[in-house]
């Protein structure tokens, strides 16, 4: 049996009741020891060499002197919170491209011909006609080209061998013009643009394209050329405006003027405006010669009246083969046929018969008395009552007119609200 570490644990226990621990340790030695610090200058919880952290209190094992004389262990440290990290955020979900159903075999073909400035007439006529199924909008625009520079015979051949090759086609819409600012050549000789002889040129290839539709009985829409930024550019667009009306509605077609919705109210070039909703919106692009979405959109809402109005409700026109007698040749010469590239029209509705109208009325007295139904005599005006009677007192009696509603012709606060 070992006494002495027994004897040596009763004197420290004594030297604490006496003097504290911090006699009982400097009479043990410990104190003196080199490296020695005492165990209450840490900090909760850590010993020379190592960090613990306990996270749960967990009963001491072995002697100690607090459990021996009665002194109360002190509290372990609070556990530390984990620490949350914050997570990485969730990638947004990949935008997923509006797909467009295609249009199952639909019985009405608009086939758009022409240059850039027609891209922009299809964008429009695509994006109005999106939501009916029974319309199909074609391109067949070349934006490289023009009427002018090109060979006479270059668009009514591109035009035969693209209807001929099995397109349908139940309304052609044509718009050119975009590049056609330059020089015809006449044989060996270059023809001033908009000159007199540029000018009948111009016409007889307006002739040809027109014709190589009439031949087919497909009805054209020949859109316009807008203004441009630059004034003098505009100037030739009008002359040329007036070629394109001309000779399309002498051919039977039908031209669309939208020149109109692209000016200010003194006729002057403009890129911003009202736009199919009637909401101020910029309407051309930033070099003053193409059109912006909402642009090209007012562009089609012109030309989608002329093809409701050529094709009827739910009617459609479909390509025929061409018919000798009612070609108009391309110089202009011969009586063109005008019906030919028009649908037949409808059939007449029946009258109706309406009753017919005495010659004279009741004779009444210009004497007679007022009645009621009743046939008692009106004695005294009627007298008014519930809610109208306030606002007729009012404006009869003492002269005041009652307040205006919004909207109404006597509403006139300005602005409009």
């Amino acid at each position: 049996m070992k006494i002495v570490p027994i004897l040596h644990r009763m004197t420290l226990a004594l030297l604490l009741a006496a003097g504290g621990i911090d006699a009982a340790l400097a009479q043990s030695g410990y104190s003196q020891q080199p490296g020695y610090r005492d165990p209450r200058a840490y900090p909760p919880g850590y010993y020379p060499g190592k960090l613990v952290q306990p996270a749960q209190p967990q009963p001491q094992q072995g002697f100690s002197l607090r459990r021996l004389f009665g002194v109360p262990d002190e509290p372990p440290p609070p556990a530390r919170a984990p620490v949350a990290r914050p997570r990485k955020p969730a990638a947004p979900p990949a935008a997923v491209a509006k797909q467009e159903k295609p249009k199952v075999d639909p019985s009405t073909h608009v086939v758009v011909f022409g240059d850039a400035l027609a891209s922009y007439a299809r964008q429009g006529l695509d994006a109005h006609l999106a939501d009916n199924q029974d319309v199909a909008v074609v391109s067949k625009v070349r934006n490289d080209t023009s009427l002018a520079r090109t060979d006479p015979a270059d668009w009514p051949n591109f035009i035969k061998a693209t209807l001929d090759g099995g397109q349908k086609a139940s309304v052609a819409v044509v718009m050119l013009g975009a590049n056609d600012r330059q020089s015809i050549r006449d044989g060996e000789e270059g023809i001033e643009p908009l000159s007199d002889r540029w000018k009948e040129l111009y016409r007889q290839r307006v002739d040809a394209i027109m014709a190589a539709f009439k031949e087919r009985r497909i009805p054209v829409v020949w859109i316009g050329v807008p203004p441009m930024k630059n004034s003098k550019i505009s100037e030739d667009l009008l002359a040329m405006n007036e070629i394109y009306k001309e000779r399309v509605q002498r051919n039977g077609g039908v031209y669309v003027d939208i020149w109109p919705g692209f000016v200010d109210e003194e006729n002057r070039y403009t890129a911003e405006g009202p736009d199919v909703d009637g909401e101020p919106a910029k309407l051309r692009t930033n070099e003053g010669v193409f059109f912006t979405r909402a642009g090209a959109r007012k562009v089609a809402f012109f030309a989608d009246t002329e093809i409701k109005r050529i094709l009827g409700q739910g009617g459609t026109a479909t390509a025929a083969a061409p018919n000798p007698a009612e070609i108009t040749p391309a110089d202009g010469s011969g009586t063109p046929s005008v019906e030919a590239a028009l649908p037949p029209p409808p059939d007449a509705a029946t009258p109706v018969v309406l009753p017919s109208k005495p010659l004279v009325g009741p004779v009444l007295p210009l004497t007679r008395q007022d009645v009621t139904p009743g046939g008692t005599l009106v004695s005294a005006p009627p007298k008014l009552a519930g809610d109208h009677a306030y606002p007729v007192q009012r404006a009869l009696r003492v002269g005041i007119a009652p307040g205006s509603r919004p909207g109404r012709a006597d509403d006139f606060r300005w602005p409009n609200p």
